[in-house]
């Protein structure tokens, strides 16, 4: 599903740059040493060149501990605690102006509909704290390059549509798409 949502989003499917990125944002996804081997060694690499680390996930795993924040949401609510993402991000104006007048379509009706999801309402549906997700939103948009790797987990949910379209909506508004440490095109002939 997230290959399917990425391309009708973006016309390709971006892959994550996690060694260069200085933002990672692991959402319901647990790379271990033993297991998603490469993302694990990246991940730790960036750490140690001091790259943020924000965890989405239910599960106190590893890299819930090793995390700058983490976010233990009730499982299934990825969506809301998105909208709560783009809500802080575009109210408080920390979006790729830039990226969004060039690059977007629909984002006025975009600023609409997250204002439907006040910090309260996504701390009542997700259980989260309403500051630590504004924290969490804060520090993915202002930590430049920043990216979001693809999860096996959003793709096995009800609502895995939503949450994958609006994980593609916070790359983008953030101008975190097709750059060096962000989410990157791949794959495209050079001819």
């Amino acid at each position: 599903n997230t290959a399917a949502v990425n391309r009708y989003v973006y016309g390709w499917f971006p892959r994550a740059d996690i060694y260069h990125s200085k933002c990672i944002v692991l959402i319901g996804h647990d790379p271990r040493r033993h297991s998603w081997t490469m993302e694990y060694k990246a991940l730790r690499m960036a750490q140690a060149n001091g790259a943020k680390l924000i965890v989405v996930d239910p599960r106190r795993s590893e890299n819930a501990e090793r995390a700058d924040v983490w976010l233990p949401l009730r499982a299934g609510t990825d969506a809301a605690m998105s909208l709560g993402w783009l809500n802080v991000i575009i109210e408080e104006e920390l979006y790729d102006k830039d990226f969004v007048r060039e690059w977007t379509v629909g984002f006025d009706e975009l600023k609409e509909r997250v204002r439907e999801y006040p910090l309260d309402r996504v701390a009542a549906i997700t259980g989260v704290d309403a500051e630590l997700i504004a924290k969490a939103a804060r520090m993915y948009a202002t930590t430049s390059p920043a990216s979001i790797p693809w999860t096996p987990i959003t793709d096995q949910q009800t609502s895995s549509t939503s949450a994958i379209r609006l994980q593609c909506m916070l790359r983008a508004i953030t101008g975190n798409l097709d750059i060096e440490g962000g989410d990157q095109f791949l794959g495209f002939s050079p001819t």
